[in-house]
């Protein structure tokens, strides 16, 4: 019986991993972790692209890795020679089902998690003996407050994330403050810029990335820590709500978008802000309760134990 140990993912300097959360969860509630042991410099780059040899693997030990099918080799360094990865996976689209299954197979992966059901369907058919858990991403609760009413917020509309280009083909009028988080696609708001213009802004739109760029996740949709950020923000969400946060929470807390009339849907909400307070309300209380990264650990835990592994 394998001890699991988890590694820290990359963090790279003033760029959000969202990954993080779960390993620090995975600590909080008494995992066991290893040093991460990350190549320096222009090694990255070699290490993105190539893998080292491998060697015999513990008997002792699996190594629980946070990992991207795109960067499957970076985020498994070096664990991947010599120990049994199970991988937490995030974004494995369609597109790149290939690449991740050869990668699976090389290193002989036995136990697996992904974080969107239709994902792991699609390579459950390809790897049927594998046991694979699925959870729905989750968040650290602790880093959003509820911010201002919203009548009091300052920020009509925050674009933050993927483009809303794609929707909003006739710009907001002047007299709608519209933040963008970014510009010629890099961030240029900090950790700290984007917590506080969550906790001031009105409206944001939330949609799939299989409505925003279906050439990458083909149909599948799935939950994202988007929709927990708004939530936990107090944020009036327009777009559509994935199925499995539906499931979830037992309701539609996204406010249905009017294709034929994006803009104009923008302006009446905001008119009427005062009246999704309780709406806004109700989806703070609710991701308080089941979008903490704690949730999903504890049902990883438990999967790991019923499965022969230590924990």
């Amino acid at each position: 019986m394998k001890q699991v140990v988890a590694v820290e993912p990359l963090v790279h300097k003033g760029i959000i991993n969202f990954k993080k959360g779960a390993y620090d969860a995975w600590k909080k509630m008494g995992g066991e972790t290893a040093p991460s042991r990350y190549p320096w410099g222009r090694l990255k780059g070699w290490a993105y692209k190539h893998e080292l040899p491998l060697f015999p693997k513990s008997e002792k030990e699996a190594r629980l890795r946070f990992i991207e099918p795109i960067t499957r080799k970076l985020d498994s360094f070096p664990d991947y020679a010599r120990y049994e990865i199970v991988p937490l996976v995030w974004d494995c689209w369609p597109c790149l089902d290939n690449r991740m299954s050869t990668w699976l197979k090389k290193h002989q992966v036995k136990t697996a998690i992904f974080t969107s059901r239709q994902n792991a369907e699609r390579i459950q058919k390809r790897f049927p003996k594998m046991k694979i858990l699925t959870i729905t991403e989750g968040i650290d609760i602790h880093k959003y407050t509820e911010g201002k009413s919203l009548t009091e917020r300052s920020i009509d509309f925050l674009e933050f994330g993927r483009s809303n280009e794609a929707v909003f083909k006739v710009a907001l009028p002047e007299s709608v403050h519209h933040v963008c988080t970014k510009v010629n696609g890099k961030f240029i708001f900090s950790d700290e810029e984007l917590f506080q213009a969550l906790g001031d802004t009105k409206i944001t739109l939330a949609l799939p990335r299989c409505d925003t760029n279906p050439e990458i996740a083909g149909n599948v949709e799935t939950l994202t820590q988007r929709y927990w950020e708004n939530m936990l923000s107090r944020i009036v969400m327009v777009g559509r709500a994935p199925r499995e946060l539906i499931e979830l929470i037992g309701y539609d807390p996204v406010i249905n978008l009017d294709k034929n009339n994006p803009n104009g849907q923008i302006q009446d909400i905001l008119q009427h802000i005062g009246d999704f307070q309780d709406l806004v309300d109700k989806n703070r209380q609710v991701a308080l309760a089941k979008a903490d990264w704690s949730v999903r650990i504890k049902e990883i835990m438990n999967y790991l134990r019923n499965n022969n592994y230590r924990v």
